[in-house]
């Protein structure tokens, strides 16, 4: 928001207060309180804080739920947090001064400290961007819960059906392994893509895509993004993340399935599997990726930690994959 916009602001307030008067006009027994308009609602509540009948709680309950008392407040809001940023000071929204922290959290300070000096009043809600952030964190861990169970009776079946022992008998069919793996790495690739046709369908129609070219630093902001990206890079970069780890947990499972015998002995190698991705590092990643809180920063307050373990954790997948490879032409029948 550019700062000669800032006077329409004003003027949306008063229509918002106006439509308040009539909505107010029409709940029984607000005009008999004393509720004409918002700052005789403001006298109101402030005057019945503590010990409300169960009348005036009805009132008050029927005041904020027949009006647009919310959005009154939400903008006032909204104003007086431009108004302090353009003053050079930092709002209350985004966590109280930043000189507060310690050297440790230097890295987000600074940060902090450079979008104030940028001067950034994007107006992106909060409610946006969270929700973003907790549809693909458990959007990450369902991706990744899938993967394992499509891959881990991938390569049992060879083991049970004793397949291993015909493809052996050529030089070809010691190669039938490298197939398998990157069959399994395009299967968790292809089932994402399906998982996204079933699942971002409806995330996006909650009309999340008008914001795509909001800056992701707003005056609402409480958290900060390390980087200067919009709404719309924010949500592609979740994106990417939850490919990254739904490839990662394709190929540990494909290699626990090489290395197991039957059903029940991938069964108990998956179990622990699912819980140290899904309970472990799927939400360490995914919680709040690339972005830090205006109070003590989450996890080491280092930009792009999230980013970096989750090309370490599809590094690491890919690596034992080929480990694997390898065991396997060396081996004997």
């Amino acid at each position: 928001m550019e700062p000669e916009e800032r006077a329409q602001l004003d003027g949306q307030l008063e229509e918002l207060e106006a439509e308040f008067a009539v909505q107010a006009a029409e709940i029984p027994g607000a005009a008999e309180a004393g509720i004409t308009d918002y700052e005789s609602y403001l006298t109101w509540d402030a005057a019945h804080q503590t010990g409300l009948t169960e009348e005036e709680h009805q009132l008050g309950f029927a005041v904020y739920s027949k009006t647009n008392l919310a959005m009154v407040e939400e903008l006032i809001e909204f104003m007086e947090s431009y108004d302090t940023l353009a003053a050079g000071e930092t709002p209350e929204v985004w966590g109280g001064e930043v000189g507060e922290y310690s050297p440790a959290h230097q890295p987000s300070v600074q940060r902090v400290e450079d979008v104030r000096a940028e001067g950034v009043f994007g107006f992106l809600p909060v409610a946006a961007i969270d929700s973003a952030d907790n549809f693909f964190h458990y959007f990450a861990i369902w991706c990744v819960f899938s993967a394992v169970l499509l891959l881990s009776p991938a390569l049992v079946r060879d083991a049970l059906r004793r397949t291993r022992a015909m493809q052996w008998t050529s030089r070809r069919g010691r190669w039938v392994l490298n197939a398998q793996m990157g069959a399994a790495l395009l299967s968790g690739a292809l089932l994402t893509l399906l998982n996204c046709a079933i699942y971002l369908v409806p995330f996006l129609a909650t009309g999340a895509l008008r914001f795509w070219n909001c800056s992701l630093v707003s005056v609402w902001n409480a958290e900060f993004p390390w980087f200067d990206w919009t709404y719309g890079q924010y949500l592609l970069i979740l994106l990417g993340l939850t490919f990254l780890l739904t490839l990662a947990a394709s190929g540990f499972t494909v290699v626990l399935s090489q290395f197991s015998a039957s059903y029940v002995a991938m069964l108990l190698k998956a179990i622990p599997l699912i819980f140290v991705l899904c309970w472990g590092v799927v939400p360490w990643i995914m919680a709040g990726a690339g972005l830090f809180s205006g109070s003590p920063v989450r996890r080491t307050g280092l930009p792009g930690t999230e980013f970096i373990c989750g090309a370490l954790a599809v590094l690491l997948a890919l690596a034992l994959c080929l480990l694997t490879i390898r065991r396997q032409r060396k081996a004997e029948l």
